[in-house]
């Protein structure tokens, strides 16, 4: 597998930036004619190859969890932009990647391709990673957290195809449907993961109560939509999770994995053999 540079990205970079759009690493949504566009894309700048593969799928899965790895929005040719879009790496992560663990990630990626693309895990795993993207756009925060939300739901489905026996083992007995409190830590298990405060089963409130309350209500903290907040510190820790799930489930094995989180640090990835 190889990736090359096929246009000077500096320069394009540099003249994204000169025409006065970007802030803090964000490109906001471009005007035309002096309207908000709905839609636009960003000039192309590597290519992806892999040696004796002709899967346009796999190259696009690719693409977008390099994006993922990275901390940015990278969409293949003819995919556009809906939102505000990050033009710096790590705007939209929680750990960091050196050069030299870029391809073996990638490595990993195709073999969970290989092995998942006859089931609908592939789609998911797309899913789950646009999800954790879209959700650092969203300017309304419920909407952040809806998206969060969803891309661990999304983990869920794919953990609980991938490791039929171990959810068995460590979560659904007797055919019982596992409850959304529980997967969280259900798959922390599974993945030898750390949970997260916000989703642990014994607390008052957890993501899943929150969730409930705002889907089927309209409330937060017993109050309508917009009287209050989700604070900020629960969708901090189901971002970091939601990293740390898609990671384990591509079979990355990194030190990232085992930090505590919370910290609004960004880690070293770190990645073991």
């Amino acid at each position: 597998m190889s990736i090359r540079c096929i246009a000077d990205w500096r320069k394009l970079l540099a003249d994204i930036v000169s025409q006065g759009r970007v802030s803090n690493g964000w490109l906001q949504m471009p005007l035309r004619e002096g309207v908000r566009a709905a839609r636009y894309e960003l000039p192309l700048t590597h290519d992806i190859e892999i040696r004796a593969s002709q899967d346009d799928e796999q190259l696009r899965f690719l693409i977008l969890i390099l994006g993922f790895l990275l901390g940015l929005r990278l969409l293949p040719k003819g995919w556009g932009h809906l939102h505000a879009t990050a033009v710096e790496t790590g705007k939209c992560n929680s750990f960091l990647l050196m050069d030299r663990d870029i391809i073996p990630c990638l490595d990993l990626a195709s073999n969970f391709y290989q092995q998942c693309r006859q089931t609908r895990n592939v789609k998911r795993m797309l899913s789950a990673v646009t999800l954790s993207h879209w959700s650092q756009v969203q300017p309304i925060q419920f909407d952040e957290f809806n998206s969060l939300y969803m891309a661990i739901d999304v983990c869920w489905a794919i953990c609980k195809d991938m490791h039929p026996r171990a959810m068995q083992l460590h979560g659904s007995k007797n055919g019982r449907i596992i409850s959304h409190k529980l997967r969280p830590t259900v798959m922390c298990r599974i993945l030898n993961l750390s949970l997260p405060e916000i989703f642990d089963p014994s607390s008052a409130v957890t993501a899943a109560s929150i969730r409930n309350d705002l889907l089927h209500e309209g409330l937060v903290g017993d109050l309508p939509i917009g009287h209050t907040v989700v604070r900020s510190h629960c969708t901090l820790e189901m971002r970091e999770f939601a990293e740390k799930v898609i990671l384990s489930l591509l079979g990355v094995k990194a030190g990232y994995l085992t930090t505590p989180g919370g910290d609004r640090q960004h880690h070293l990835l770190d990645i073991q053999n």
